[in-house]
């Protein structure tokens, strides 16, 4: 007779075995996936700050070369006129060629073939620029910035004044700039809020009755041509860049047309009367500033304000600022407001305090 052999029920989860086993492996990709966003983000911060540092050795590569820094970005307040749909000067004086820091800076930054592209005889909107302008650059975007990488529309205002300017449109014709995710800074005073009588020359002092006189104190502003010299409160002590992210509004290292406006993104569109003038597509300033006064305020790095001529960063706690002296450091939003008030300026005797 043939054998039988007695055969075993085959092994097999059961279904609370089964969902025992899911939900612990739930429980450890809930635990692990916040470690592995922090070291990712610690990533991005580290790239962000060697951006910075990088930008800052250019800077002083540059005042090698011209025996200046260079300034916020250049134009004549005294031409006047209109080229390829663009009346200059505006309320602020602002006029040809525009070009900023960033454009100044290519060659310091392994960019020649891009300076060679640009003619700096003619303005930074001129259509022959128009490629160029538009090319996206890491050295100049921080990778934990989420508002926008790919270069944006400019906008001009249609209303008000370099004050207060308000209903932006796009130029026309339009055009296109490359994102910045870096500004230089102004220091106290925002020099594009100047009215236009003291905005031929951003040195000369402006009268503001219950202040005093304003000045552009920081080490960058339009025409500035600062030297290292000219830094009298130390170049370790003195703010030269720091970051503003473009979820908050939108910057570039390209230039200032006139009548240009940066305006406060808002569910993915601009408030329409939130903007400050051209100056701030590359500026930034700490406060107080005295064209507010007298509701005057200090803004530090992240301040809940979030006006778009401050420094802004998409880091948890503060953004990353580069000194004069080519160090960069962590500035935390809490910092004292006259600490950050006092590092932002260039020569205003202050000493300085713990950041």
């Amino acid at each position: 007779m043939p054998l039988r052999i007695a055969s075993r029920p085959r092994a097999a989860f059961t279904l609370i075995e089964l969902l025992v086993v899911i939900a612990i492996i739930a429980i450890l990709m809930a635990l692990l996936l916040p470690a592995v966003q922090q070291a990712r983000e610690a990533a991005r911060r580290t790239q962000c700050r060697n951006n910075l540092k990088q930008l800052a050795l250019a800077l002083h590569n540059y005042h090698d070369i011209a025996r200046t820094f260079p300034p916020a970005y250049v134009g004549s307040p005294v031409q006047a006129g209109t080229l390829f749909g663009v009346d200059f000067p505006d309320h602020n004086l602002n006029g040809p060629s525009g070009f900023a820091w960033g454009a100044l800076l290519l060659p310091q930054l392994d960019q020649s073939p891009l300076h060679a592209a640009l003619d700096f005889s003619a303005p930074c909107w001129s259509p022959q620029h128009a490629v160029a302008v538009q090319t996206k650059l890491a050295a100049f975007l921080c990778p934990s910035a989420v508002g926008g990488e790919d270069g944006f529309v400019v906008q001009r205002y249609n209303a008000g004044d370099n004050e207060s300017p308000g209903d932006p449109s796009p130029f026309s014709p339009s055009f296109r700039f490359a994102h910045a995710h870096y500004v230089t800074m102004a220091g106290t005073q925002g020099p594009w809020a100047r009215p236009t009588t003291y905005s031929l020359d951003f040195n000369m002092p402006e009268p503001i009755p219950g202040y005093g006189d304003a000045v552009a104190d920081g080490a960058f502003y339009r025409n500035s041509g600062v030297r290292a010299a000219d830094v009298l409160d130390g170049l370790s002590n003195t703010v030269f860049l720091g970051e503003h992210s473009s979820s908050l509004s939108d910057k570039t290292w390209v230039g200032v047309p006139p009548f240009a406006a940066s305006c406060k993104k808002h569910g993915g569109g601009l408030l329409v009367d939130d903007c400050d003038s051209g100056g701030t597509l590359v500026q930034a300033h700490s406060g107080p500033d005295a064209h507010d006064h007298p509701q005057v305020i200090i803004h530090q790095p992240n301040h809940p304000a979030r006006h778009t001529d401050q420094l802004d960063s998409d880091h948890q706690g503060g953004g990353h600022c580069a000194f004069g002296d080519g160090s960069v450091r962590f500035i935390s939003q809490f910092v004292d407001a006259f600490v950050w008030r006092d590092a932002c300026t260039r020569a205003g005797g202050e000493v300085a305090g713990e950041f």
